[in-house]
């Protein structure tokens, strides 16, 4: 039984630590497409409010005061696109933007893009599949190839991994193993 406190918290918003305002502010809102709700303080000071939603002021915040030679302590920023034609045109862009080191995989429950952002956090760009697959199913995944051919692979890894499931059959175990009502 896990002992935690009796919420349900549901994830809202980041704040990164940046070497470089200005760019970190064109990558996340030129490249990423997020708009600068606020501005905070000014010069050497300043901190940017990011969103995309309508529902959330910010969901990202752009903080000065991180070294110059700090390394990211950030494993992945990830952000949910509505479908794999999307991801797949997103890839397209970045390419076209001039974005290297990314890297797709398929992990049987989303198709994945990592991208790095200029300052070395990984940020990643994803699509729920209909499948729960065990994480070390992953694979590796070709944005160039057709929507119809990634779901039949993802199809094929699902069927040919044990532990694969539903989401729905997924959630309806994990909900009783959290003994909670949905």
């Amino acid at each position: 039984m896990n002992s935690a406190l009796p919420l349900q918290p549901s994830f809202s918003h980041l704040g990164l630590y940046v070497k470089s305002l200005p760019v970190m502010e064109r990558f996340y809102c030129d490249v990423l497409g997020f708009y600068v709700t606020d501005r905070l303080g000014n010069g050497d000071q300043e901190m940017l409010f990011l969103s995309r939603s309508l529902l959330e002021h910010h969901q990202v915040v752009l903080a000065p005061g991180r070294a110059e030679t700090s390394a990211s302590t950030i494993n992945q920023i990830s952000f949910e696109i509505e479908t794999l034609p999307k991801l797949i045109d997103a890839f397209q862009a970045l390419t076209d933007y001039g974005v290297a080191g990314m890297q797709a995989m398929n992990h049987g429950g989303s198709w994945s893009l990592y991208v790095p952002d200029p300052e070395g956090n990984t940020i990643e760009l994803f699509v729920r599949t209909d499948w729960y697959v065990p994480p070390h199913a992953t694979t590796d995944l070709d944005l160039g190839q057709s929507e119809a051919l990634i779901r039949e692979q993802t199809e094929r890894l699902a069927k040919q991994t044990p532990g694969s499931q539903t989401w729905q059959e997924w959630r309806q175990d994990f909900q009783k193993r959290m003994n909670l009502e949905v």
